[in-house]
């Protein structure tokens, strides 16, 4: 979750020099609602996560067990999604995707209803090189 959490913080800076350069008005009310919209976007995606994983999840079948191995699937985490070399797969992109969902749609809020573009899949990212720079110096 720090990982999240410095994006949240870039999120903040970037809707902020936005609403500042672009003259939007009420800057502070921008970045506490896209702030909220990453926060509640995020735990929407553990859980769409936990809810993949769990709907997926297998338990190990009845030869297993009778040839000695675990009982339990809690046990073991060799059973389900994420077994295999595909599933090395899925977990990196479970892992990125509770984390780039949501800067897409503060990206896209951003975009839509505090800059009223129409829209426009680069447009989604002005001002995020500026941003850097202008940290930087």
């Amino acid at each position: 979750m720090t990982f999240g959490g410095i994006i949240a913080i870039f999120i903040a800076i970037w809707i902020y020099r936005t609403a500042v350069e672009h003259k939007t008005g009420k800057a502070l009310y921008w970045v506490a609602g896209s702030f909220i919209v990453f926060l509640a976007v995020q735990f929407i995606m553990i859980k769409f996560n936990l809810m993949i994983i769990e709907t997926f999840d297998t338990d190990i079948n009845s030869d297993y067990d009778t040839a000695g191995g675990l009982k339990n699937r809690e046990n073991s985490d060799t059973a389900g999604l994420q077994s295999g070399a595909g599933g090395t797969l899925i977990g990196i992109i479970f892992e990125f995707l509770p984390w780039v969902v949501p800067f897409f749609v503060v990206a896209i809020v951003r975009q839509l209803y505090m800059l009223k573009q129409s829209f426009n899949f680069m447009g989604l990212f002005d001002g995020l090189k500026e941003m850097f720079i202008s940290i930087k110096d």
